[in-house]
């Protein structure tokens, strides 16, 4: 077709004098050219200046202008012996639009057009719009949208150039009516296609589109059921074909699998050779296949992967593992794990990469594996999490890269993204139960100019209370990891118009200094000192507990406090957590010759266990509890554990799971217990969306009640609650909204349905 197409163009749009003798070329000009640049056809052009031209050249040059696509019409004219070109360009394309588009981001198809060579600055030609077209429509099928509808529109405007914009109707997915397996005899359909991503319509599910069809996750389904069998002993294992047939109204599509299961194996004996650097016995207990079992390549990759990190543990990064099943006789395998530890390595250099903020030195104090020593992956490892449970850092990401002709060193590449760590607030808000109008300013800074160092700084004016405090703390104080901090806090308290606490007013003042040690990786003891002064009035409405109070030890406390505590953490992240534990056990002692005398004890500890990928499950326990001694004999009122609310057990009103003075507001107790089971999960359909990529909800039932001391602990008494939360970490903090009902409650207690609260999630 080309062939004919370019002899069209010599005979209708080349017009050239005919029989014209021969002539020397003393110059060529180039006439018409707008956007393609003359050196380009210079560069293209088969004759020079002082070549001899002949009529029979120009079939040449034609063709091989025209096959630039540059061009829809060139003309070939002689001026003595000048040789003149004339074209008449092919537009550009000056832009590709979409319109309609949802299931795909325009972004995707931009970028499938760029592959292609369509893009704004191309050519122009009508095979472009057929291309567009194909390409939209590929990647509509692929996603089983067969009812998709394409018109594209080319506009001409001046300077030769094309708008191009593409009109597109998505139509609904077509759903996926039956899936069929044929040639399986061990495993049923009903058992392989449980495996598989593609189901058939679930009405429970409709916010996933249950049921359409898509054919990478169809493939992604084909390669699960292969790996299912290998897994299974089933070696020999293929999927010979698969179809997808379309009914008419292109609304439902059928699904036939065809497989050949081959012959099951056993393992007969499982080896290990090549070089032992490590002990054998700990290379042995790496393996978790063996003799008599079915081959299950999962299980042998398992292990490789064991080994692998076993011996990059030691420093050799790059070790080389086979574990090649050997048919021996029948349907029995040997199994032999070849061992090339290769070379030993160690870490050249260690870059940190996507730190805008945050200096080098603060990330790298983290860090466990140093520079110049050998390599360890559990280093790697443990310098990881350390880094993600920062409070500005988002992710963390390693990379090893060998280093060219050192076959003993490597590089170690750290990727970090920030997140903002420091939020400046002010606002106004109105709280229930009598709290009122009030005003909240607070300025923090858990990376304070990039040193890692936290400041904060924050106004209360709430009618209950008005607070002024500052607190400061810096990680590392020393280079032995030991932090320090002090802070002052300026509190009045007004409880007289409240219903969620025993009614008084307060004027307190501290100062307090802190230190923290740690004493493993993971483990971490605190100390605080605080000092105190403390002025409590009494209010006609004061409950008879509080007058008591104030008579036996006076109104004006001077107080000093130690508090420790001893934290063991080896949660992965900070937010949004996937494994490990964070428990906490805290004394805290008011100092023998206080005023006031009384020391309490808090056990809280929380896990998180990952069910399946994006599935979390989360528990909480926490026991609390204290008493007076010399002078006071229990916990003075101002300090008594308190519970219920969106912090504890939600569904209640804060601090209403309390005992109560002898006007029935909450008075707290000496001892509290609070349980919580929690399934995190990714919000559906909300969370697919960037902007609220980390918005989080969950299933939870909570328990809880605090009691006037040890003794009056009854479980039958333990309030609960389940419901739905969400959870959502903005640049200004975590935002969490609770729907709760209440269960096992009196008529006596205070709920709440609905719950909002503000801080770290």
């Amino acid at each position: 077709m080309k062939k004919i197409f370019f002899i069209i163009l010599l005979i209708f749009n080349t017009h050239l004098i005919a029989n014209e003798e021969a002539f020397v070329v003393n110059d060529i000009k180039l006439e018409g050219l707008q956007k393609v640049d003359p050196g380009t056809v210079y560069a293209y052009l088969p004759i020079e200046i002082g070549d001899t031209f002949y009529t029979s050249n120009s079939t040449e040059i034609i063709k091989i202008l025209f096959k630039t696509g540059f061009f829809d019409d060139i003309v070939i004219e002689r001026k003595k012996s000048t040789l003149i070109l004339s074209f008449i360009e092919r537009p550009t394309m000056s832009s590709i639009e979409f319109e309609g588009l949802e299931d795909i981001k325009e972004e995707q198809i931009q970028e499938v057009l760029i592959a292609a060579g369509i893009q704004p600055g191309k050519i122009f030609n009508e095979s472009v719009l057929e291309k567009i077209r194909s390409e939209l429509l590929e990647q509509y099928y692929a996603r089983g949208k067969y009812a998709v509808k394409i018109n594209i529109n080319e506009t001409r405007l001046p300077d030769n150039q094309i708008s191009i914009v593409v009109y597109v109707k998505e139509g609904e997915s077509a759903l996926i009516k039956q899936i069929k397996i044929t040639g399986n005899r061990s495993f049923s359909d009903e058992e392989l296609i449980s495996k598989f991503n593609s189901t058939t319509p679930v009405w429970y599910e409709f916010w996933k589109n249950s049921g359409a069809y898509s054919s990478p996750v169809l493939d992604a389904d084909i390669r699960t059921l292969v790996q299912f069998y290998q897994n299974h002993g089933f070696l020999e294992f293929s999927v010979d074909s698969s179809q997808v047939s379309l009914d008419k109204e292109k609304k439902h599509v059928y699904v036939t699998i065809n497989v050949s299961e081959g012959k099951r194996f056993i393992i007969d004996k499982v080896m290990v050779s090549g070089k032992f650097i490590l002990n054998v016995e700990k290379i042995a207990d790496a393996i978790e296949t063996f003799s008599g079992e079915y081959v299950s390549k999962g299980k042998i990759n398992r292990s490789v992967d064991a080994i692998k990190a076993l011996m990059s543990e030691h420093g050799y990064a790059f070790a080389n593992i086979n574990a090649i099943p050997k048919i021996t006789e029948g349907d029995k395998v040997d199994l032999d794990f070849f061992i090339d530890p290769g070379q030993r390595v160690y870490v050249r250099r260690i870059e940190i990469k996507g730190n805008v903020r945050t200096s080098d030195k603060v990330l790298r104090r983290e860090l466990r594996q140093m520079e110049g020593v050998w390599y360890s992956s559990n280093l790697i490892k443990v310098s990881k999490r350390r880094l993600q449970k920062l409070a500005y850092i988002e992710n963390v990401t390693f990379q090893e890269r060998k280093v060219p002709n050192k076959k003993n060193m490597l590089d170690v590449i750290i990727n970090v993204e920030e997140k903002l760590s420091g939020n400046f607030n002010i606002g106004a808000g109105f709280g229930g139960s009598g709290t009122g109008v009030q005003l909240n300013t607070s300025i923090s800074q858990e990376n304070f100019l990039g040193t890692g160092n936290q400041v904060s700084f924050a106004i209360n004016t709430a009618k209950t209370t008005k607070r002024y405090s500052f607190d400061f703390y810096n990680p590392y104080h020393n280079l032995d990891n030991v932090s320090r901090g002090f802070g002052f806090n300026f509190m009045q308290e007004d409880t007289t118009n409240t219903d969620t606490q025993t009614t008084f007013k307060s004027d307190r003042k501290e100062l307090s200094f802190s230190y923290g040690i740690p004493m493993t990786e993971e483990n971490r003891i605190n100390f605080r000192i605080k000092a105190q002064t403390y002025n409590v009035k009494s209010s006609k409405d004061s409950a008879q507990e509080l007058l008591d109070f104030i008579e036996k030890h006076g109104d004006d406390y001077t107080n000093a406090e130690l508090i420790a505590g001893y934290t063991i953490d080896t949660r992965d992240r900070r937010s949004f957590t996937t494994s490990g534990f964070k428990t906490n056990l805290k004394g805290q002692l008011n100092i023998p010759g206080s005023d006031i005398e009384y020391f309490k004890l808090t056990f809280k500890t929380v896990g998180f266990f990952e069910i399946q990928d994006d599935l979390v499950l989360k528990l909480t326990s926490e026991v609390a509890g204290g008493t007076g001694f010399g002078s006071t004999n229990k916990i003075p009122f101002y300090d008594k554990f308190r519970t219920g609310g969106p912090k504890s057990v939600r569904g209640y009103e804060k601090n209403s799971l309390s005992p109560k003075d002898s006007r029935g507001q909450p008075l707290g107790g000496d001892f509290m217990f609070n349980a919580s089971a929690e399934v995190q999960f990714p919000t559906p359909v909300l969370s697919e969306i960037e902007e609220l990529k980390n918005l989080q909800s969950s299933f939870f039932v909570d328990f809880g009640k605090a009691y006037k001391d040890m003794e009056d602990f009854d479980i039958d008494e333990i309030r609960g609650s389940a419901g739905l939360s969400f959870s959502f970490l903005s640049p200004f903090g975590g935002v969490t909204i609770n729907f709760a009902v209440p269960f096992n409650d009196d008529e006596s207690d205070k709920t709440e349905g609905v719950q909002f609260r503000l801080g770290s999630l």
